[in-house]
């Protein structure tokens, strides 16, 4: 290990020292973890220029209900970007880290394996975005989530927006998609899961209905919570831009022009809740093929979906959402 990474580890494992004593929402990470999070930040290839004179870096919040699409949004926007390399942090990326921070070795169901994993995915995400904020702080970050919890997003936001030092420009991006979309997608994601895993047990990302519907109710409402605070306050505003995407026609299609609205542009005539709205209420029909394939693989995966104790589940709450499925 290289002189460098010692003394990252060092500064690292003093960093978490000070964090775990002035912080009580850091209840499982220490500085045993130093080593971890010095080799998680250090595979980013970050720099550490304080040069004034460099441009002003980017921050993007990227929130979006469960099951939108929020990964593809991310590809597109670094497809469009490539001379401005991005730092992604998704919480979601953390969780795999669970066993290690929390040093639990229980076996945890993919029904379990959100809930379960939230704390301690929430904490490397905060001290990892904390110590690249203060270590490297001309970094472009995309920080991804769902806007459920509007307070968090505005405490986010603003530890960049007081970075006086490397001078921010922060944007909002969310993604519109109808919900029965939304919905319909994360049983097809965990689903193509289950029918690609292999024979290890690591447990699969399940989300559930109740936690989809929760991550939409204050959505319109929050994104509209930003879009007046730039309309009232363009000089303090939290935010300095609002765009809203839609999904793709192709979902992997990053070079389909999908942006539906940009508060940049003057000639807006309408706003970026409303816009969202429109399209998160419209109802979508979910092609044949699509079901279908999804029912192929409830009846093909039965016995592992049991054992998790999903099956009966699933099949309830895709008619909730298709009522005609044939299941």
């Amino acid at each position: 290990m290289n002189n460098d990474l010692n003394n990252f580890i060092n500064y690292v494992e003093q960093f978490i020292k000070h964090e775990k004593e002035n912080n009580s929402d850091i209840q499982f990470l220490n500085s045993s973890h130093a080593k971890l999070i010095a080799q998680i930040i250090n595979n980013y290839n970050l720099h550490s220029n304080t040069n004034s004179s460099v441009n002003n870096p980017i921050m993007i919040f990227l929130g979006a209900p469960t099951g939108a699409g929020k990964d593809i949004l991310v590809r597109k926007i670094m497809f469009e970007n490539k001379d401005l390399p991005f730092v992604v942090l998704n919480m979601d990326i953390f969780r795999y880290y669970h066993n290690e921070i929390s040093h639990n070795t229980e076996f945890i169901s993919d029904k379990d394996f959100a809930k379960k994993t939230n704390q301690t995915s929430y904490e490397l995400y905060y001290i990892i975005q904390k110590i690249i904020l203060e270590k490297y702080p001309f970094t472009n970050i995309i920080i991804t989530g769902t806007i459920r919890d509007l307070e968090w997003v505005k405490s986010i936001i603003k530890s960049y927006r007081n970075n006086k030092l490397s001078n921010y420009t922060i944007s909002l991006v969310t993604l519109a998609v109808p919900i029965k979309e939304s919905a319909f997608s994360i049983y097809e994601r965990y689903l193509t899961l289950v029918d690609a895993r292999d024979s290890s047990n690591t447990p699969l990302r399940y989300t559930g209905l109740e936690y989809h519907n929760d991550t939409i109710k204050e959505f319109i409402q929050n994104i509209e919570y930003f879009e007046n605070d730039l309309k009232n306050n363009p000089e303090s505003s939290l935010v300095d831009s609002i765009k809203v995407y839609c999904r793709n026609s192709d979902i992997a299609n990053v070079h389909e022009n999908n942006l539906i609205f940009d508060s940049s542009n003057s000639n807006n005539s309408e706003n970026a809740s409303n816009k969202t709205n429109a399209i998160m209420t419209s109802d979508q029909e979910i092609s044949k093929n699509r079901v279908n394939r999804l029912i192929d693989i409830i009846h093909s995966n039965r016995d592992y979906l049991e054992k998790q104790g999903l099956y009966e589940t699933i099949i309830f709450e895709l008619k909730n959402i298709i009522p005609n499925i044939n299941l």
